[in-house]
């Protein structure tokens, strides 16, 4: 594993850890609140509450204990990390390629379309970068 692998995968992490957090503020509130849906089952998140009305009022108020607990400015910080480790991953990937014509076809590719972008990633990400002279 290369340096642009193992930062992409660390980024990635914390920001999976993060949006956990976050998460779990939900289901913390739900529980607290004893909300349920009409059909008694309890919503995983906020956004499965069924009844309107509760789930405005939990929305704002989760938004805002985020918010508050500095956990969103964190989130918003994780995601710019992840998205500058995904460039330089995809930079490093699509630099190694010995084809000029193929190259420009990818890099067109992952600026345009998500689906290519992941499979380029995920390429990537299974390359075994001792086999690479770069």
């Amino acid at each position: 594993m290369n340096k642009y692998q193992k930062l992409y995968l660390i980024a990635k992490a914390n920001l999976e850890a993060l949006e956990e957090q976050e998460r779990k503020i939900e289901r913390q509130y739900i529980a607290e609140h004893n909300i349920v849906n009409p059909d008694g089952s309890i919503p995983r998140a906020t956004w499965a509450i069924r009844d309107d009305e509760i789930a405005e009022k939990a929305i704002d108020e989760t938004a805002r204990m985020v918010v508050e607990s500095g956990l969103w400015d964190q989130i918003l910080e994780a995601r710019k990390i992840l998205k500058e480790a995904e460039e330089n991953l995809i930079e490093y990937g699509l630099g190694i390629i010995p084809y000029q014509e193929e190259r420009k076809i990818l890099d067109k590719a992952v600026k345009e379309n998500y689906t290519a972008r992941m499979k380029v990633i995920n390429l990537i990400l299974k390359l075994d970068t001792r086999t690479v002279k770069a």
